[in-house]
Formats: C-alpha cells, structure tokens, sequence
C-alpha cells in the first residue's frame, strides 16, 4: 500500500485562476468543467440519505463550490475546511455572493477545531492524494462525526507507477485505497468507480480545434442532461476515480 509519510506538495491553482471550481459547476458549455461537475453529482448522491438541515463537514474545501453545491441540492448546512487562507477567502466571498449557510474554517495540519462527534456527516472530494499522512487525516473526520455518521470520500485512480499529477503525493489502486481506510472506517458501505478513461481523454485532448471541440461537446451534452462522466451503465474498462462511501463505527 501507497502510504508511506511524504512531504506536502504546495496547491497554488487559487493563486493563479482564482475561484475556478465555481466557473466549473455553473458555467455554459464554454466554460464548465463536465469532469467535476459528476465527481460532485456523485458526492451528492452518496450523501443523499441525509436529513434535511443535517451538519457536513468539507474537508478541504477549497473554493468552497462543492459546500455550495450540497448545501443547495440537500438543504444542509456545510461547515469547510482547508489550510489554505485564498481558498477560504474565496470560499467565504462565492458562497454569501448566493446567499448560502456555509462557513469556512482555516485549518493548520490535521487538527481541526471542533469537538469530538460534531457532525452529522462529511465529504472530502479528491482532497486525500494530497496530503503527506492520509491516515491522520481519515482519523481526524472520525474523530469529528457522530458514531454511524457516513464519509464520502473521492480521489483519482491510481494509473501508473508515479502519480500522474505531479501535485499528487499519493495514488492507490481501488483495492488499495479500500485497505488504506479500513483500520480507521472497516469495511465501505459502498465503492463506486466512475469517470470513463475513454471520454477523459476525449477531454483533455490538447489539439486547439479538435481539443477545444471535443471539451465544448461534452460540455453541452452535460448542460442538456446527460453527462458522459456519470455512465456506469457500459462496461468501460477502465475508470479514473474511485468513491467509498464510508461509516464511523
């Protein structure tokens, strides 16, 4: 297993394209992001069982898009955090721009500011591969659910020997991300793979025209209904994120 303590790599995408993964989540066809736009449906699906007016954790929020997102597709109220003091800005400034009841929280490390079983649930979406020790960090969001509270947690498939992206410092084979949580959560609930490689690579085509075509698409494809990163129906060979839906005992 792929656990091994290494450092943090640094996440500068704020510094540079400033709060993108709202741009991602709402924009036309020209400026969506079709990828995200699933791995978010997914999170919200997997979370689905909540109650109305429940208290979710994001951890690592980022921008904060994917707290808005479940916060307005489930009536919940998101709590984010992040180490990253734009990210919380942005955060913080996207979500009252839409009026939303999320609050955000800078964080240093793994120790987060809030008693022992203060949430209902929590999600973490592709969050994880960044991190030097996974394993504190699954054992802080224990720590702050309530006993039976559900994780949602994403990352990419590992594909290769080295991470793909070099801001990555971990990747693991399903099998393998099973095993990395499972002395902290035992055995998932639930593990979906999605995101077809076949149309992941139709989409990060890097040809000006044919790429920039491909992506449009896709993209108006998902704006009409049917995005091609949520089928599961046809037997793909292979797919690029991995979800376990886990349970604090």
């Amino acid at each position: 297993m792929n656990s091994a303590v290494a450092p943090e790599r640094a996440f500068d995408k704020y510094e540079t394209k400033g709060a993108y993964h709202w741009r991602d989540l709402e924009g036309g066809p020209l400026r969506m992001n079709a990828y995200s736009r699933a791995r978010y449906a997914l999170v919200a699906e997997a979370l689905a069982p909540l109650a109305v007016g429940a208290t979710v954790l994001d951890a690592g929020c980022g921008d904060g898009a994917l707290s808005g997102y479940i916060h307005q597709r489930l009536k919940c109220r998101t709590i984010g955090i992040d180490t990253s003091d734009l990210a919380i800005s942005l955060a913080r400034t996207e979500t009252a721009k839409r009026g939303y009841d999320c609050r955000f929280e800078r964080i240093d490390s793994y120790a987060y500011p809030f008693e022992d079983a203060a949430f209902d649930a929590a999600f973490c979406s592709d969050v994880i591969e960044h991190v030097a020790d996974p394993q504190a960090l699954l054992r802080e969001i224990s720590r702050v659910l309530k006993p039976g509270g559900r994780l949602v947690i994403s990352t990419p498939i590992r594909l290769t020997e080295h991470p793909v992206d070099p801001n990555h410092v971990h990747e693991w084979f399903p099998e393998e991300f099973v095993e990395l949580c499972r002395p902290v959560f035992g055995a998932p609930v639930a593990k979906i793979l999605s995101h077809p490689a076949f149309w992941y690579e139709i989409y990060a085509l890097d040809r000006r025209i044919i790429g920039n075509a491909a992506r449009f698409a896709i993209n108006l494809s998902t704006w009409l209904g049917w995005n091609p990163f949520l089928d599961r129906t046809t037997p793909w060979r292979c797919m690029t994120t991995q979800f376990l839906v886990l349970r604090k005992p």
